[in-house]
C-alpha cells in the first residue's frame, strides 16, 4: 500500500476517536441566545456582574462573564454584592427568572427598576444566553447588616436618599 493511502487509511480511522474526545466544532450559540447576548452588553449587567469589566475597559472573556463579583457595594443599609448569575439562572426554570425579574426590587445599585419594564421575548433571550454560557464560579458573599465593616474590596455609596 502506498504511503499516501496508509496515511489516508490513518486518518479515516482516528477521525471518530479525534470527535469522541474534544476536537470536535463547538455548537453555534442560537439567535435567541445572540440576542440575549447582546441585551446583557447594552444593559450593562456585565459592568457589576463580571469582575474586572469595567477596569479592563469591557475585554473579559465571555466565557468570564456574570460570575458575581467580591466588590461590594455599600451605603446606610448595608453592604451588597452582585450576584453570580451564571449559577442563579442555571437552577432556574425560565418562567422562574421571568416572574423574578417582573417582581424584583432591591435596594442596590442595580438599576432593577427597568427589569419589570423589559419585554418577555428579551428577558428570556437573555435567560437563554446565561443558560448557554453555563453555571461557573462561586456564589457572590452574602449582603451585610450596616454595623458589619465588610472584609472584602467595597465602593461606598453612602446615603442613598
Amino acid at each position: 500500500m502506498s504511503r499516501f493511502f496508509s496515511t489516508l487509511l490513518a486518518i479515516a480511522c482516528l477521525a471518530p476517536i479525534l470527535v469522541q474526545f474534544g476536537c470536535s466544532v463547538p455548537s453555534p450559540m442560537p439567535g435567541d441566545a445572540e440576542r440575549g447576548r447582546y441585551l446583557i452588553e447594552i444593559m450593562g449587567c456585565n459592568d457589576c456582574h463580571t469582575p474586572g469589566y469595567m477596569e479592563k475597559g469591557g475585554y473579559i472573556p465571555e466565557e468570564d462573564w456574570l460570575v458575581g463579583d467580591t466588590l461590594g457595594y455599600r451605603n446606610d443599609r448595608g453592604t451588597v454584592y452582585p450576584t453570580n448569575l451564571r449559577l442563579l439562572l442555571n437552577r432556574m426554570s425560565e418562567d422562574e427568572w421571568i416572574s423574578m425579574a417582573r417582581r424584583m426590587r432591591k435596594q442596590t445599585p442595580m438599576m432593577w427598576v427597568m427589569l419589570p419594564k423589559v419585554r418577555e421575548i428579551d428577558l428570556r433571550a437573555i435567560y437563554r444566553f446565561v443558560t448557554f454560557l453555563g453555571p461557573k464560579g462561586d456564589p457572590a458573599p452574602a449582603p451585610l447588616p450596616p454595623n458589619v465593616e465588610p472584609t472584602t474590596r467595597y465602593i461606598n455609596f453612602g446615603n442613598p436618599h
